[in-house]
């Protein structure tokens, strides 16, 4: 079946969940330990919070310090880890500020992709799968279609749309969100695992770019956009590190 590897011409940005399993040949081990660190972060192999060495990293990895270095110093350039004074590294914290932010973000990118990419015409391929993700809540409101299911979906599908407006910049930008906002998911499925996309929601969104609606292809993205963004910060604000936190006196003005 086809996917977004085969669907979008180019080299496209492709979202860290599309590339599990992927030939990794043409990565030198520094993108290696890169691409396999930044994994165990997203999908919370390296929960929030958590501690980790170099020496550990090397020994899991089974290989030299130098790449796990240079691939350390790029996550923390990513904001994904924060090294820790002769202690090793800290996986950076899901907080509800940051989430709101990177939810902000991804609206105003996301909802931009949808415009450009209704604007310029999505080849048939292309919208051909889009209608196939877009059957995807259907499947998972009857109970055919698991949670991994409904999150490879939804991310596949935005960045389809991201790659297919031919912004590559654009495109860049909103695969990076997307990455980041799949860890912050997954947190949010571990808290409340019935969350799901209502039915019918991408399939609005495949349709109008179909039609060429550019104006509707942005309205329907930003309003899922904005959904996914207040569902999770309801979600998170449930956890009980949230709920125990101590309530601080604002700053008198």
């Amino acid at each position: 079946m086809s996917d977004i590897h085969s669907v979008i011409a180019g080299t496209p940005h492709i979202p860290a969940l599309l590339l599990v399993g992927q030939d990794e040949t043409g990565l030198d081990r520094t993108g290696q330990a890169y691409r396999g660190i930044r994994r165990q972060i997203i999908d919370l192999t390296l929960p929030p919070g958590s501690g980790f060495t170099e020496a550990s990293l090397t020994q899991q990895r089974q290989t030299s310090k130098t790449p796990v270095r240079e691939a350390l110093a790029r996550l923390r350039r990513d904001g994904l880890v924060t090294a820790l004074p002769r202690a090793g590294y800290v996986v950076s914290p899901i907080t509800l500020q940051d989430t709101d932010d990177l939810c902000a973000l991804r609206t105003v990118l996301s909802s931009a992709a949808a415009r450009v990419a209704a604007r310029t015409g999505v080849g048939a391929a292309a919208l051909e799968r889009l209608d196939a993700l877009a059957e995807v809540p259907f499947a998972r409101a009857a109970g055919e279609a698991g949670l991994e299911d409904s999150l490879r979906a939804g991310i596949e599908f935005e960045g389809i749309i991201a790659n297919a407006g031919g912004n590559d910049r654009l495109a860049k930008a909103i695969v990076e969100v997307i990455d980041e906002l799949e860890r912050v998911l997954r947190m949010a499925t571990l808290i409340a695992p019935d969350i799901a996309s209502p039915p019918g929601e991408l399939k609005s969104i495949v349709e109008r770019i179909r039609e060429r609606d550019a104006d509707g292809a942005y309205d329907t993205t930003h309003e899922r956009c904005e959904r996914v963004r207040l569902d999770i910060l309801q979600v998170l604000s449930r956890s009980s590190s949230v709920s125990r936190a101590p309530i601080e006196l604002p700053a008198r003005p």
